[in-house]
């Protein structure tokens, strides 16, 4: 579990944030993120344990952005034994005042999430005006104090980004999830069928009448509810049983 202080912009009352306890029982597979070359529990330790405060996590829609930040505050809960709190908005006009970045630095927040990030994370040539903060709490005079700073994007190329927030020092890592080919979707379908492969390759044929070249996350774990809601319901007793009772 973690705690989520969601901040958003009110036109009458101008910031808000609701406080939201969030249940961490989402389960990652590495095959869902194989450019994750050591896995998915190993790279998350490996943020966790790093000095750099910035992670930045780029793809389309639908691939897995927020089930990854979401096992990362669920590591961190874990590794406190209480539930880590997070800052978390996705509000441009939140971004633009200076209090919720007061409150990471002199608050209780271990975390500060800003999902769907594209405007914030332009260069600064391009009119940027609001980065600089991020630079002074991510590695500036003024420190973030070990917390870390999660964006999230959909932002097409790495190269949008701008260099000063993804220097090494200052970033740990930016990784780009993507859809996933033919054969790593039934990968990953074979592994949510617990090694059925039979079961992963009848499921990949129905999602292969999509005619895609790829597929996201998305697509691949509706095809598999889909193929596990379809199930006939398993009554206590053994197919063997059945028959010879019949």
């Amino acid at each position: 579990m973690f705690a989520l202080s969601w901040n958003y912009f009110s036109a009458t009352d101008g910031i808000k944030q609701a406080i939201l306890q969030e249940v961490a029982d989402d389960v990652l597979h590495d095959e869902a993120y194989p450019d994750l070359k050591r896995g998915v529990t190993q790279f998350i330790t490996a943020y966790l344990d790093a000095p750099e405060t910035v992670l930045v996590v780029q793809g389309n829609p639908g691939n897995g952005k927020t089930r990854l930040i979401r096992a990362i505050l669920a590591e961190m809960s874990r590794r406190k034994g209480t539930p880590t709190k997070a800052l978390y908005t996705t509000d441009f006009k939140v971004l633009e005042s200076d209090d919720i970045f007061r409150r990471f630095i002199n608050g209780l927040h271990e975390t500060f999430v800003i999902e769907d990030a594209d405007y914030l994370l332009r260069p600064r040539s391009d009119g940027n005006d609001n980065l600089h903060r991020f630079l002074g709490i991510a590695d500036g005079v003024i420190r973030s104090q070990g917390r870390k700073i999660i964006f999230s994007t959909n932002l097409p190329n790495l190269g949008d980004i701008d260099d000063a927030l993804i220097r090494p020092g200052r970033c740990f890592a930016r990784i780009k999830v993507r859809e996933l080919s033919g054969t790593e979707a039934e990968a990953l379908l074979v592994k949510l069928c617990e090694r059925d492969k039979a079961k992963g390759a009848t499921i990949m044929a129905s999602l292969a009448r999509l005619k895609r070249e790829v597929y996201s996350l998305a697509e691949i774990y509706r095809a598999f509810g889909d193929a596990m809601d379809n199930e006939p319901p398993y009554l206590g007793t053994s197919p063997t049983a059945h028959a010879a009772s019949d």
